[in-house]
């Protein structure tokens, strides 16, 4: 599989050390990290490096999004699909642009389904999915690792052949 997804606007690319500076600005807005299941408050330029090296690391499924030559988040399918944009990058549709060619790649690589999640009070994550055909599939409860506070999560699911029907 490619190293490089281009869209229209964006190049989603595998993350190195040097991006792990913007990374750390981004995801440390605690506006940004206050939706991430994952990610701690503050969130340093060691958490960025280690996120780097793990994805390095990984199965390949994990890429930064950058408009032009300026990383505006990241994105990625190592186990779900998961992804964030720095706050002002917020609005443009870019989370929608990346995820469809995640959401391409991931059925490309001969996946049946997949899943992905957000908390209820995200609306605009909300949108995106369901934009998208994911199905509402189940709800729990889980700790945002930024905040410490726990919120309903909501469980969603995009099979093959819903995608398909899609395009």
């Amino acid at each position: 599989m490619t190293d490089h997804i281009t869209t229209e606007r964006l190049t989603l690319r595998r993350p190195d050390m040097a991006d792990a500076a913007a990374i750390a600005s981004l995801v440390g807005d605690l506006d940004v990290s206050r939706w991430l299941t994952r990610a701690p408050h503050p969130y340093g330029l060691s958490d960025a490096y280690e996120f780097v090296s793990a994805v390095q690391n990984g199965n390949g499924n994990t890429f930064v999004i950058c408009a032009g030559s300026k990383l505006v988040g990241c994105i990625g399918t190592e186990g779900q699909l998961g992804y964030w944009l720095g706050k002002n990058h917020w609005g443009r549709g870019y989370a929608s642009e990346a995820c469809r060619a995640m959401v391409k790649r991931h059925f490309t690589q001969g996946h049946d389904e997949l899943i992905s999640g957000y908390f209820m009070e995200n609306l605009a994550s909300r949108h995106v999915l369901q934009k998208l055909g994911f199905v509402r599939t189940s709800q729990e409860q889980a700790r945002c690792p930024a905040t410490g506070d726990c919120h309903v999560l909501q469980r969603m699911v995009l099979t093959q052949s819903r995608w398909e029907d899609q395009a």
